[in-house]
């Protein structure tokens, strides 16, 4: 990073690559991690309005493959922008 951006301009860059880290690294991951879990319930806790509650019973081998799946989707798209990085890179 610090090689391609003029010595004027390092620390905004490092400020924009830690904007990218917490906005790309920390929102989604819960999100996503949570729609697994929420989906992977079989026994939800309903009362009487008719509202969902906590769940009870999961199906594991469902929940399994689906944090597995979120996790390699991650790592492959990570494993792509890196292979794309070294590329495309031309060195000054």
């Amino acid at each position: 990073l610090y090689r391609c951006v003029p010595d004027k301009q390092r620390s905004f860059a490092l400020g924009v690559q830690s904007v990218f880290l917490r906005l790309l690294g920390t929102i989604p991951g819960p999100i996503l991690f949570g729609v697994a879990i929420d989906n992977s319930c079989t026994l939800w806790d309903i009362n009487e309005c008719k509202t969902k509650g906590a769940c009870w019973v999961y199906d594991n081998e469902k929940m399994a493959y689906l944090l597995m799946g979120i996790s390699a989707a991650c790592k492959i798209i990570t494993i792509i922008f890196v292979v794309m990085a070294v590329c495309l890179y031309k060195p000054p």
